[in-house]
């Protein structure tokens, strides 16, 4: 052979191990991207989720509260109902509820309600914690409601904390009673 193809026989050792070690350190580096992607996607995710919740939770309840005649926080401030005006159809009773695993709870009906049984009740969302004192979700101050809440969902932590004032005002020829 000649000298000009001994060159070309192949490669040494020292070149598989550089080779080897320069396409690990390159496909370390695109799964540790990739890992973080999925992470970051995941955690978005739950901020949008915890977002989302917490807007259904604070519509259903300042919307209704808003519209009320009068309503009471009971169960050490874990519950609320409110009789709601619903325009021509007349009078609704509506209650909501954190239970103690963190599901918020909501029930609508034209009879009155007890929040004992809520947990057949429709789940708002998942991992609520009362912000207020003691734990409490919801507090009343004559018409005016303060809810706080705190819904966990994943690495999310979106706060709720908001005030109304129910403003109807009932004529007085309803007779539904809402607890």
């Amino acid at each position: 052979m000649t000298a000009a193809h001994e060159a070309d026989d192949g490669i040494t050792l020292v070149e598989v191990l550089v080779t080897g070690l320069v396409a690990a350190l390159f496909l370390g580096l695109l799964a540790m991207l990739f890992a973080n992607g999925i992470q970051a996607q995941a955690q978005t995710t739950d901020r949008d989720t915890a977002t989302g919740k917490a807007g259904v939770v604070s519509n259903s309840v300042l919307t209704s509260i808003r519209n009320a005649s009068t309503f009471t926080v009971t169960d050490s401030g874990r519950g609320l109902i409110a009789k709601v005006a619903t325009g021509a159809t007349g009078w609704q009773c509506r209650a909501w509820f954190l239970e103690g695993d963190g599901d918020v709870r909501y029930k609508a009906s034209s009879t009155a309600l007890a929040t004992s049984n809520a947990a057949t009740w429709t789940r708002l969302s998942t991992g609520g914690t009362g912000t207020l004192t003691g734990g409490a979700a919801f507090a009343q101050t004559g018409r005016e409601l303060t809810m706080g809440l705190r819904l966990t969902i994943g690495d999310a932590v979106v706060p709720l904390t908001t005030g109304v004032t129910a403003q109807a005002v009932s004529d007085g020829t309803d007779t539904t009673a809402c607890w």
